[in-house]
């Protein structure tokens, strides 16, 4: 599950966590150095990867994640790219609240 509405810094943060983060800091890192110079996504443009990545990036945001170089602008390219800037705005608008799925959440108002 995911709440693009709310931020919940380091919640949730333990050893297979942080582990996860790192590896995926050195993916992003890794991919943007060796495939990314056309552009600033994965692969350089806009690709299926960056749609399946673009639910991550939105996460390390509501958990106050950093991340480290290309990776960080690979994330805020996602962020800034006109889709996941709609699909945020209708998130933070969305009323339906599911507490299992949003286990820190209280019910939006």
């Amino acid at each position: 599950p995911m709440n693009i509405r709310s931020r919940y810094p380091g919640k949730g943060m333990n050893e297979g966590v942080v582990k996860d983060i790192a590896r995926i800091d050195l993916l992003w890192n890794s991919l943007r150095k060796n495939f990314g110079k056309s552009g600033p996504y994965l692969f350089g443009d806009f690709s299926a990867a960056d749609a399946f990545y673009a639910p991550v990036a939105t996460r390390l945001v509501t958990y106050g994640v950093e991340l480290t170089g290309a990776a960080r602008e690979y994330q805020q390219a996602l962020l800034d790219s006109p889709g996941v800037k709609a699909w945020s705005a209708d998130a933070v608008k969305e009323t339906e609240f599911v507490a299992e799925d949003e286990p820190y959440a209280t019910a939006p108002r």
